[in-house]
């Protein structure tokens, strides 16, 4: 199976978690540069940092037997190899596909960063469920928290070119590599102190 079209799947097969989780959500946006300049992120240094390890997530068992979907995961085997956390600034703006709704986030409007770097650790001893290489696609969002109180924040990651005019941080890892991205989400709350970054991992099979 063609990459691309691997990818595309991949995104369609994401509504599933949409459905069955209600954390994931991806928006067709949009998103209009302009030259000027926002302030450099800074450190986020009040907020409690997630230490290494393997996260846990949901893991696509099957396409065709929903019964066998998304499966929660206490340890995949993506595994966290560091993360850090910023207060920054959009750099553009994002408006939604349909016109009506108006900007997702405007240029200058706070947010929070997480740079994830993560290692995919699915192989033949550990496989990875629909995948013969244990090449990876995945997905991640985050839920914020000040003093145990959930924070409203939407998510407007940086967009791939390889999934589309949606929102979503991804990453495609071949088994055993490294690779890093960012999280962005939208809020002008400066106590968070800590956050879960939520994930979700597909393996697609050649036919």
């Amino acid at each position: 199976m063609d990459k691309n079209l691997k990818i595309l799947l991949a995104v369609v097969l994401i509504a599933v978690i949409v459905v069955s989780t209600e954390i994931f959500l991806f928006t067709a946006i949009s998103r209009t540069l302009r030259s000027s300049t926002v302030p450099p992120p800074t450190p986020a240094t009040n907020v409690e940092q997630i230490s290494p390890q393997y996260l846990p997530g949901y893991v696509l068992q099957s396409i065709s037997n929903s019964g066998l979907g998304p499966i929660f995961e206490s340890a995949t085997r993506i595994f966290l190899v560091s993360a850090t956390t910023y207060y920054g600034y959009s750099n553009e703006t994002l408006r939604a596909g349909n016109p009506t709704e108006g900007n997702i986030i405007s240029k200058g409007d706070p947010i929070f960063i997480i740079n994830v770097t993560l290692r995919n650790d699915y192989n033949p001893e550990n496989p990875l469920p629909l995948s013969s290489d244990s090449h990876a696609f995945i997905f991640l969002t985050a839920t914020l928290y000040s003093k145990n109180v959930t924070i409203n924040a939407k998510d407007v990651s940086p967009t791939n070119p390889e999934v589309g005019p949606f929102l979503a941080a991804f990453l495609g890892l071949n088994s055993g590599t490294t690779a890093s991205v960012e999280i962005w989400m939208a809020t002008a709350n400066r106590n968070i102190d800590r956050y879960e970054i939520n994930l979700s991992v597909f393996g697609i099979a050649p036919p």
